[in-house]
């Protein structure tokens, strides 16, 4: 099918229908009356203000507008007491300072304090920034709103939108950017197959240019790069679907892909005729926000999978998940060393290390090789099961705050049937490129 064709099926799945715009119509009608009672200054701001929502995914976002000489105390305290009031039900978020999140007439709404300013350099935290990029875009993204849901709505169905940490995708702002800055959604992917890792995108100057990364520079703020937290890999995934997708159309790039039943059996095979070691560090997920453990998830499974590499097991990836506990998941491809190995000694011209280095007393007898000494000796483990296991019980304090604060409490090291009966299926397969 041609891609005009497919892009009138997708709209279909992107674009809110009439009873989710009258919900969200009454729920702003509703909050304006209640604000205005309380006689405080706001701005409508996000996806919902500039009619980019995607379909299924409405939240209303007002931000408080508050003098710049005020406290960020009271900034605080006023914008928490003002959400807490407004809402028909709320919890407090977290952010760069707190804000409510709740819902009013069954619709999800974000009320955010921060400082009124004339100047976006004038910024004391992120979302102060927020109104200013509302203003540069709410005239510009007129005649684009369906081709930015239906970027979001290609992103979303390939797990790439979204720029918090647990996706390091595409962030909500920058697919408005994109669409305004190229002029259409398919104007966006076809340039997107051009892009690289380079590739600078000046928004307001309306340039693309080669710089050291990948960077989209922010029209309010020509310091800041809109993607930041896009991923290497993630970018490579939306320059090879954006290829894909115009080469061949088909309404399957705006689904997500559904997710098969996997045999615990077919990863068993798999991993026979592969012949590696596949093993987990399995621990009590800490009770933080997604964006602070997330980071925290991938700091600790670089480090270890670091230390694989040091001790010669030779590992292949490394995955990590965040369900009911949590899981750091490795394959390496020895799955046992030898009892000894070389350690590496002095040149023969150091002759007071080599003193040093031959008075050890050691299970086998030093030799020459190559103009230094070296020696065998036996390891401390064989298998990296085991290793790590060592590893995370001695430096569970170098693998994030509150991860490492879990697993020193508490881990298990699982592998074999005892791994793959937990729910980790799709991400081993994920892992290894198993076909299913």
């Amino acid at each position: 099918m041609k891609v005009d064709e497919i892009i009138e099926q997708a709209l279909k799945l992107v674009v809110p229908d009439q009873e989710e715009i009258r919900r969200a119509k009454e729920a702003e009608r509703e909050l304006r009356k209640r604000l205005d009672g309380i006689g405080v200054e706001y701005m409508f701001v996000g996806s919902y203000a500039r009619n980019t929502w995607l379909k299924g995914n409405l939240e209303i976002d007002v931000f408080l507008l508050f003098p710049e000489g005020m406290s960020k105390d009271e900034l605080r305290e006023n914008g928490l007491e003002i959400g807490k009031s407004v809402l028909d039900d709320y919890e407090i978020r977290y952010a760069e300072h707190p804000y409510v999140h709740g819902t009013l007439n069954g619709v999800d709404v974000d009320v955010v304090p921060c400082y009124k300013l004339k100047d976006a350099r004038r910024i004391k935290s992120a979302v102060d920034r927020t109104p200013f990029h509302h203003r540069w875009l709410k005239d510009r993204v007129k005649g684009k709103e369906n081709d930015i849901r239906l970027l979001k709505g290609f992103l979303k169905a390939h797990n790439i939108y979204g720029a918090e940490y647990k996706v390091r995708g595409f962030s909500g702002y920058l697919c408005e950017l994109l669409v305004v800055f190229y002029g259409s959604f398919v104007e966006v992917l076809k340039n997107a197959r051009h892009w690289t890792r380079r590739t600078v995108i000046d928004i307001a100057n309306r340039v693309v240019r080669k710089g050291e990364g990948f960077f989209v520079v922010d029209p309010v703020d020509e310091k800041r790069n809109v993607a930041a937290n896009l991923s290497l890999d993630n970018l490579a995934k939306f320059v090879h679907i954006s290829r894909r997708f115009l080469e061949n159309p088909d309404i399957g790039f705006f689904l997500p892909p559904q997710k098969p039943q996997i045999n615990p059996g077919l990863v068993k095979d798999v991993l026979e005729t592969r012949g590696t070691a596949l093993f987990a560090v399995k621990f009590t997920r800490p009770d933080i926000v997604d964006d602070n453990l997330y980071p925290q998830l991938e700091r600790a499974a670089r480090k270890i999978f670091e230390f694989l590499e040091r001790e010669n097991f030779m590992p292949l990836r490394y995955t990590y998940k965040a369900a009911e506990s949590c899981y750091l998941i490795f394959e390496c491809q020895v799955r046992e060393l030898s009892k000894v190995f070389k350690r590496l000694g002095p040149q023969f011209e150091d002759e007071k290390n080599v003193r040093k280095f031959l008075s050890r007393n050691r299970p086998f007898k030093p030799f020459i090789e190559n103009g230094r000494w070296w020696a065998f000796e036996y390891r401390r483990y064989t298998t990296p099961g085991e290793a790590v296991s060592n590893y995370v019980s001695k430096n569970w304090h170098t693998l994030g705050k509150n991860v490492g604060e879990s697993i020193s409490k508490h881990f298990e090291i699982l592998s074999g049937d005892e791994l793959l009966s937990e729910p980790v299926l799709h991400e081993v397969c994920e892992l290894m490129g198993v076909k299913v």
